[in-house]
């Protein structure tokens, strides 16, 4: 054998060697099933789904998980990770139990107006507004029945989360925003704390507040 053929053969087998260690064909699978898979951003399909990764080309991915009611989840996997040397990744997403008390609803963060019944008086929609408020929040902290002005107290509960615990506060406000025709307009305040002192706006409120504002609608609103 010649130098220059083993030399040759050593180039081979070095290109062989580095197609194996730079390319890498990954199986990503999600518990719950069917998260949506995104690598560098780039969509690649819902879970499972098998994908290759070319470590010559960058050192790094990141492959992100997303789900509806779980918290996304992102890993980043380097040519020697364990589930990049098995050939396969599994993401466990964290329920996102905040989702799974709240949902959506027309007064969030916003005035809903409600055209009122020509059957009701003033005092009577006054009356049926307080009752219906009360039974769904502890206590007031504003009532003025001649602005026809209610606000609730805040209802605060907490959650686990992925880097500890989370809050979601929501708080009802009524008052009248026309007299002739009687109008009401309504809203749920509903907010968001990661570190339990900075709040920002939540776009969901709990599901008894959903409530609230249909029943509200029910017993005030033109049918």
């Amino acid at each position: 054998m010649t130098a220059a053929f083993r030399f040759a053969l050593l180039l081979a087998s070095i290109a062989v060697a580095t197609g194996c260690s730079g390319t890498r064909e990954v199986n990503i699978t999600s518990e719950p099933q069917a998260a949506f898979i995104q690598i560098d951003g780039q969509n690649a399909g819902n879970a499972p789904l098998t994908h290759t990764f070319n470590f010559r080309h960058k050192p790094s991915y990141v492959v992100t998980a997303s789900l509806q009611g779980y918290f996304t989840e992102e890993v980043v996997l380097g040519g020697k990770s364990p589930p990049v040397q098995y050939g396969a990744l599994r993401i466990v997403l964290l329920e996102d139990e905040a989702f799974k008390a709240t949902t959506t609803s027309e007064a969030t963060n916003a005035w809903l107006r409600i055209q009122i019944s020509p059957t009701l008086t003033a005092d009577m929609v006054w009356q049926k507004l307080v009752d219906s408020v009360t039974s769904a929040y502890s206590s007031l902290e504003q009532l003025d029945n001649s602005s026809g002005y209610i606000r609730s107290v805040s209802t605060s509960r907490k959650f686990r989360g992925p880097k500890g615990q989370f809050s979601v506060r929501t708080r009802f406000t009524g008052s009248i925003a026309q007299k002739e025709p009687l109008l009401y307009k309504l809203k749920i305040e509903s907010e968001i704390s990661w570190n339990g002192s900075d709040w920002s706006p939540y776009s969901r409120v709990y599901k008894e507040d959903a409530a609230l504002i249909e029943e509200l609608q029910s017993r005030l609103g033109i049918k």
